[in-house]
């Protein structure tokens, strides 16, 4: 909904603007020239002064000074994405600074946007800044890769939006204290806007016009008060305040949820493993988040320190964690050296508490992966490949991990990941499990962009354990996902001012369960009838296993079922008899002597 330039109008309104301009670019803070909204021409920062000293990304050597003072309090946009410039050649570099020109403090910074936002221009600049009216704001354009000639737009919101989501736990439609942010998009109509409300305020641009606002996945057990906020913006700069939601709840509710994210385990060194647990139900509640590592790990410690530890289970004590609240556990874990890479390593958490929860299949989570023998991890990975279509109609989410590694030579100041959501996944339903590091969110159309501002984040020849970070989110199928649909997805990792790291493609398919079935026999596995009553019968087709283990998850990843064989032989036959399982989905895994594999099937009643 921002204002944004059409490629047909840059050329006449650049050269307008051009042809306007009667006097040098400033080259110091003192003689910066005075813009407003609209293009500009840049001499090129072949003369003037850097940034300096002044920690705002890199310096340069030479600077085009601007200043802006708006006459409105929201957000503008700087960008030299724009057909006038030499895409192939033109490299430019933004800072924005205020304050006074002897004191001077960094807003933030742009080298690359990116070809993912500006198409055949890997080298433009975009920048979002958010102003406030009377305020005085330095744009630095310099020479830190190139110092050509160049054009840039200052965009300003027409209007802009903010407003608080939250849990209303006394329902007085008053954000208090001690109520926390709701993690839930906003949908703006008309235009079919989403707007991510997880911060403390949440902003956004508008046009000119009347607009509706209303939230189409409240939190369980929660109706946002009021249904829907309704504004309109006629004037340039206008601020719309106050458009509150109040995350009102049915009293009674006790229901905790936990989930578990993190690294493959890493043969002979520490790696790590995330735990968010969080009341998502309407009443304080206390109790223990227990997890259980696998046999072939060691805890070593965590942040917020464990209560107590024994053998391979970790406990922490829960105690009144409020309606919303949410606790994020940093675990370190050390992987046995004489584990191998075709090993799977499971570790499970299961958050207990004292209360009756009203929905006791969120309180566990699992995590399996295979041993590595070295740790690179920016890459991306999703739970699940396979989806019924009974599945996407019980609604049943995807989870996706974005991992990353600072395997430069210096710290990484920002890191910004860029995530085109599919279009067969419903954007109304993102949720962030949790992250490493402090983070905000930024969504435009279907891409959704976390920032990690002042991160910090050393290089992996300095710390190894601190140069890693990553986050997880939940996203649902649309229900108009059919058989053969297949969702795609990838991240681009900005570290500061580099080109975008590119993460692997990870897919998952909607398919039939005889589909499914049909698919597994591949790895030698076979399970029928699925769907079933329960009475199953498993095929192994490869050659034969020695000391074979067979273990059965549900569909919340938590261990159902085990069984041993001294030998499952080339077209061997065993009977399982999961009749007492309630209906679902399920996987099973084969593992023994380098053998890893995995099926799913379906009971159904």
């Amino acid at each position: 909904m921002a204002i944004r330039y059409t490629p047909s109008l840059v050329l006449l309104v650049a050269l307008l603007c051009a042809a306007a301009t009667v006097s040098a670019q400033g080259d110091t803070c003192t003689t910066a020239l005075l813009v407003s909204h609209g293009f500009h021409h840049a001499d090129g920062p072949s003369t003037g002064a850097g940034t300096g000293n002044i920690n705002c990304g890199s310096p340069g050597g030479n600077g085009d000074w601007y200043k802006y003072i708006p006459t409105f309090t929201g957000m503008i946009n700087i960008s030299s994405c724009n057909s006038m410039n030499n895409n192939t050649d033109d490299d430019t570099y933004v800072h924005v600074l205020t304050g006074n020109c002897d004191s001077l403090i960094c807003l933030g910074y742009n080298d690359d946007m990116g070809s993912n936002s500006c198409p055949g221009y890997n080298f433009a600049t975009y920048l979002d800044v958010a102003v406030t009216a009377g305020e005085t704001y330095y744009i630095v354009w310099t020479d830190s890769f190139d110092s050509d000639d160049f054009y840039w737009n200052l965009t300003e919101c027409f209007g802009t939006v903010q407003g608080e989501a939250f849990h209303d736990n006394n329902n007085n439609g008053v954000r208090d204290s001690l109520e926390s942010a709701v993690n839930t998009m906003l949908l703006v109509e008309p235009g079919a806007h989403y707007v991510y409300a997880g911060q403390a305020v949440y902003s956004f641009c508008t046009e000119e016009g009347t607009y509706t606002i209303t939230a189409p996945n409240p939190p369980l057990y929660h109706t946002a008060v009021p249904t829907s906020r309704t504004y309109t913006v006629t004037n340039q700069g206008e601020l719309v305040t106050g458009m509150d939601f109040a995350f009102q709840s049915i009293p009674g509710i006790y229901d905790g949820q936990a989930d578990i994210w993190g690294w493959n385990p890493w043969i002979g060194n520490n790696t790590h493993y995330q735990i968010n647990y969080q009341n998502v139900g309407t009443e304080t509640i206390s109790g223990d988040v227990v997890l259980t590592l696998d046999p072939q790990t060691q805890f070593v410690s965590s942040t917020p320190a464990n209560t107590s530890a024994a053998g391979q289970s970790v406990s922490w004590s829960v105690s009144n964690l409020l309606p919303g609240e949410s606790v994020h556990i940093n675990v370190t874990y050390l992987t046995d050296s004489t584990a191998i890479v075709t090993d799977e390593v499971t570790a499970n958490v299961q958050f207990t508490i004292t209360d009756t929860d009203q929905t006791p299949a969120n309180n566990g989570d699992s995590i399996t992966g295979h041993p590595t023998t070295s740790l690179d991890p920016n890459d991306k990975m999703v739970n699940e490949s396979l989806l019924t279509e009974q599945d996407v109609i019980d609604g049943k989410p995807l989870e996706y991990v974005v991992r990353f590694q600072n395997t430069g030579t210096a710290p990484a100041v920002n890191i910004v990941v860029r995530d085109m959501i599919d279009n067969d996944l419903d954007l109304s339903t993102f949720e962030m499990i949790g992250a490493t590091h402090p983070y905000s969110v930024w969504v435009e159309g279907n891409e959704i962009a976390w920032t990690f501002a002042n991160i910090l984040l050393p290089d992996s020849t300095t710390d190894v354990d601190a140069s890693q970070g990553g986050f997880s989110y939940l996203i649902q199928p649309k229900a108009s996902a059919m058989t053969g649909t297949i969702f795609s997805n990838r991240a681009d990792i900005y570290f500061d001012y580099n080109e975008p790291v590119l993460t692997n493609t990870v897919e998952t398919l909607v398919a039939t369960p005889e589909s499914i079935a049909e698919r597994s026999s591949t790895n030698g596995l076979i399970l029928h009838p699925s769907p079933g009553d329960g009475h199953l019968t498993l095929r192994w087709m490869n050659s034969a296993v020695a000391n074979a283990r067979i273990t059965v998850f549900d569909a919340m990843g938590r261990s159902v079922h085990t069984a041993n064989f001294a030998r499952l032989g080339n077209d061997s036959a065993r009977m399982l008899d999961l009749s007492n399982l309630p209906q679902g989905t399920y996987s099973v895994l084969v593992q023994g002597d380098g053998v890893n594999a995995r099926t799913r099937f379906v009971i159904a009643h």
